[in-house]
């Protein structure tokens, strides 16, 4: 479907159906948004009726400050390229997930993007990490639970204990403010 681009430059090649935004860029469509410092759109080189021209996305590459913010999540990264024809966003480096008040971090995020669905890995450090909250009141966030979240009931939540104790955990902090602060 249609989207929207904003940005502080673009060059187009109309020989190779591409693309160049750099500054600011943002694409929003429906109720997804991109933005990075330099976004890369590859098109198909005809249209869905089928004469020549700009047609369908093929390929949409990211990089830079990379920001994906859709109802239900907020991811950043280093870079990140979307496929159309796999349906997915793969989102590289230093990559940061917020599911409600949920947070995880690795190297790698695949996600289906009609489905939701993501993949979670970390080839570079070994490890992902994730810091979760199973008392969050948001509806977004009920819809998310695994079944059986009912065994916390009465316990203090992750962020409560840290403030009762005095201690928190600064990756916690950290991953936090970085994607509440980049992507709201």
């Amino acid at each position: 479907g249609p989207y929207m681009v904003s940005a502080d430059d673009l060059h187009a090649d109309g020989v190779a159906h591409v693309q160049y935004y750099d500054g600011r860029v943002e694409i929003i469509q429906n109720d997804s948004r991109l933005r990075a410092d330099h976004i890369k759109v590859i098109h198909s080189s005809t249209m869905a009726g089928g004469g020549e021209g700009w047609g369908d996305i093929l390929t949409i590459e990211a990089t830079g400050n990379v920001y994906y913010v859709t109802p239900n999540e907020k991811m950043k990264g280093d870079s990140a390229v979307y496929t159309k024809a796999a349906d997915t966003m793969v989102i590289t480096g230093n990559v940061a997930l917020q599911q409600g008040l949920n947070i995880m971090t690795g190297d790698r995020l695949t996600t289906t993007v009609s489905t939701g669905t993501s993949t979670f890995d970390s080839p570079q450090t070994g490890r992902v990490h994730g810091v979760f909250d199973p008392d969050q009141k948001s509806a977004d966030a009920a819809a998310i639970k695994p079944a059986g979240h009912e065994q916390y009931a009465g316990r203090r939540t992750y962020a409560a204990h840290q403030a009762a104790s005095g201690r928190r955990n600064p990756r916690y902090a950290r991953y936090r403010a970085d994607v509440q602060e980049t992507a709201g």
